[in-house]
């Protein structure tokens, strides 16, 4: 079989500390929100390669484009100009959020982005603390690593970067302070984090506080309106740079172009990586001049960084997104996306929670809706018999029991209805027992604690 040959050679040259696994799939194309496997298996993507393909597959309007442009010339490095970085550039700041002059930082991935953006606040404030958040992500570089709350403290503690500090992200639907209204629970997570920015602000003071608009390896969780708004007042009263981690939310997947939108919050630095290229490696962070322009030249050097091909992409995408109306799009699939999911909850006592944006949504899977203990087993199991009836979707959130919902902003309506009736399947069939538990062991999965 072709598929054991190739995962054992991957096993074999690549390292495990990279990815995870979750199901025996090799790729071998994809259209739009459809993936083919090397064995000519079809399946429906609710993953979009991490929210990175919010134009679908392979677009063919991207995908001409970086053919017409690669017998130009492939790239050359930022020693020297070339017209679509400008071109890019020039969109970026059109498009993001703020009134206030703004400039741009390339980067070839989302990691290195929020390393760059973390870096030009420390540069710029001149004071040494970070604040991030608990069971956060905002990539894999040693400094990314350092804020990111989804890795152990154990591992963060091997970057040495020791002024970084965690409060807790609003949870809504577990809120620990115990209380069921929103805005309320809101209101407790602010004051925590109020009482974290003064005691640090009486030490040698924060240089930036970076943020996820809706969390999204924390399982979802989107924030109370007057918890982002409180944020922002903060981080303006002791000038501190807020850093708005749009990475995953970013490039229309929350039904706005930029999730922090949602709230009517200007941030000062914006980060972007993922869906930006359309499939091309490329990133930025998109900023107040005076903050990205405060590192001296070389500081974010990269030789292949706004890579020629990956901005032609990026430029496309931008351009296929706004005249196909795909923001759009992702807000009114998104709201039938909740409701199908909704129905769900009301049939089966297993999903104890619907929540998202747009087309970035969760579905919490609980033991009972009563106690809300998170069922990380039978969420493993909803997705592996997803995958063999032909739906890629994977687990994530805090306590890995959170099912990941973000196709394609292309997918055609009746891919995903279809979509979330293979998902009904799989609860049935693993509620009537028939997804044994040995499935757990072939996928190495999200987990966070």
């Amino acid at each position: 079989m072709r598929t054991r040959e190739l995962i054992e050679k991957y096993r074999t040259y690549i390292s495990s500390s990279q990815a995870f696994k979750y199901f025996p799939l090799v790729v071998q194309r994809a259209k739009n929100a459809k993936v083919w496997d090397v064995e000519g298996r079809e399946y429906i993507d609710f993953l979009s390669s991490a929210a990175s393909y919010n134009v679908g597959h392979t677009n063919d309007y991207v995908v001409n484009a970086i053919k017409e442009h690669v017998d130009k010339f492939t790239h050359y490095c930022l020693y020297l100009y070339h017209e679509p970085a400008i071109t890019l550039a020039e969109l970026l700041v059109k498009m993001a959020p703020g009134s206030f002059r703004k400039k741009v930082i390339y980067g070839l991935s989302g990691s290195d982005a929020c390393d760059s953006a973390l870096k030009s606040a420390l540069i710029y404030a001149r004071k040494p603390g970070i604040i991030s958040y608990t069971y956060s992500y905002h990539g894999t570089t040693a400094l990314g690593v350092a804020v990111g709350g989804s890795f152990s403290s154990e591992v963060r503690s091997c970057m040495q970067f020791k002024n970084v500090y965690f409060v807790d992200y609003p949870d809504t639907y577990r809120c620990k302070y115990g209380v069921d209204d929103p805005d309320l629970c809101g209101e407790h997570y602010l004051s925590e984090l109020e009482s974290t920015v003064r005691r640090l602000d009486a030490r040698a003071g924060v240089a930036a506080l970076i943020i996820e608009p809706v969390q999204g390896d924390g399982g979802v969780l989107v924030p109370p309106r007057n918890y982002v708004k409180g944020v922002r007042k903060l981080t303006e009263e002791y000038g501190i740079v807020l850093i708005d981690d749009e990475v995953q939310t970013g490039m229309g997947r929350t039904g706005r172009m930029f999730a922090i939108e949602h709230f009517d919050v200007e941030p000062d630095l914006l980060v972007l990586g993922k869906a930006l290229g359309a499939g091309m490696p490329v990133s930025a962070v998109v900023g107040r001049a005076e903050i990205v322009e405060a590192a001296p030249p070389q500081t974010f050097f990269a030789a292949l960084a706004a890579h020629a091909l990956s901005c032609v992409a990026a430029i496309k995408g931008i351009e296929y997104m706004l005249s196909n109306n795909l923001v759009e799009r992702a807000r009114s699939l998104g709201d039938y996306a909740m409701k199908m999911l909704n129905e769900l909850k009301d049939k089966h006592e297993i999903v104890g929670d619907v929540r998202g944006l747009g087309l970035m949504l969760g579905v919490d899977v609980v033991k009972d809706r009563k106690s809300k203990t998170p069922d990380r087993i039978s969420a493993l199991k909803i997705i592996w018999r997803s995958w063999e009836k032909g739906l890629i979707v994977m687990t994530y959130g805090k306590y890995g029991n959170v099912l990941r919902i973000a196709p394609p902003l292309t997918i055609p309506r009746e891919d995903l209805e279809r979509g979330v009736e293979i998902l009904e399947e799989a609860i049935k069939d693993v509620l009537a027992g028939k997804v044994p538990d040995t499935v757990v062991e072939y996928m190495t999965a999200w987990r966070t604690e």
